[in-house]
């Protein structure tokens, strides 16, 4: 084999090698109490944790409106999958959508914004 095509080859191969190595997640499992909210009316109406029952929500959800968790004391997190490279978890979210749940998971923060993988969702009673 030619050098050209053996440094090519390493070239293509590397990233590939790289991706592949999974490297342990410092970040402690933990669990997040709050309702499973579109960030249009989170981030635009500040006086409403719990959604209101006017439809609003769903017409959102039905746009396609991307979903977070609102806790009680008003912290916003991203929720996003447990595994590399991300995969939508808006699917696992729908079902859940205006309701209190519990998800366990790792929570990131970077400059203030916060993201939860789901690794389990349940519904809570309120």
């Amino acid at each position: 084999m030619n050098r050209t095509l053996q440094v090519l080859l390493l070239l293509l191969v590397s990233p590939a090698v790289f991706f592949a190595i999974e490297k342990p997640d410092p970040a402690p499992t933990t669990s997040i109490v709050g309702y499973v909210r579109d960030s249009g009316c989170v981030h635009r109406f500040h006086e409403v944790v719990k959604p209101l029952p006017n439809g609003c929500l769903e017409a959102c959800v039905r746009s396609g409106s991307p979903l977070l968790i609102l806790t009680r004391n008003e912290e916003v997190y991203h929720p996003v999958s447990p595994v590399m490279p991300d995969v939508d978890v808006r699917s696992r979210l729908l079902p859940f959508a205006g309701k209190l749940v519990k998800i366990t998971g790792k929570i990131y923060d970077r400059s203030g914004s916060k993201a939860i993988t789901l690794e389990h969702i349940e519904e809570v009673t309120e």
